[in-house]
């Protein structure tokens, strides 16, 4: 009967709760002042992995597959007559990965599953809105990117 028992427990004790509650990509909406500013999303490499104009919704992937491979991401927006504004896309801890292993004792999907998994990250802000601050007039504005 014990075996039986430990059998059935088995699978939750080797999950993670961030890889079956979570996602490995997540969705960010993005929109500036003014409206129809194009922007770069740029990954911990330096490799473009989006383009597009604001506003738009983009979906990230937030991990690459390798342990504790969480993904990097810098948004550029970058229109003429305004400065470029470059903001770093930041990530926590989900509460799946946190409080969803402390239920099910979960060290394996602490240290084992969840790594390798995005879920056990989210973004800090979903919604990115970015204020683009228009260039001074004056012999020094050719400055201004």
């Amino acid at each position: 009967m014990k075996k039986l028992i430990c059998l059935l427990l088995l699978p939750f004790l080797l999950t993670g709760c961030a890889a079956v509650m979570g996602n490995n990509e997540e969705k960010v909406y993005i929109d500036s002042t003014p409206a129809g500013v194009p922007f770069v999303i740029s990954d911990n490499k330096g490799q473009i992995t989006l383009m597009g104009t604001t506003p738009q919704s983009v979906t990230l992937k937030k991990a690459d597959g390798s342990y504790f491979g969480k993904m990097a991401y810098t948004l550029t927006l970058k229109q003429e007559g305004f400065y470029s504004a470059s903001v770093p896309l930041e990530y926590r801890f989900s509460p799946w990965y946190t409080f969803g292993n402390i239920i099910f004792f979960g060290v394996p999907g602490w240290l084992i599953v969840d790594p390798f998994f995005g879920g056990r990250y989210t973004f800090k802000e979903n919604n990115i809105h970015i204020w683009m601050r228009p260039c001074e007039r004056g012999p020094f504005n050719y400055m201004c990117s």
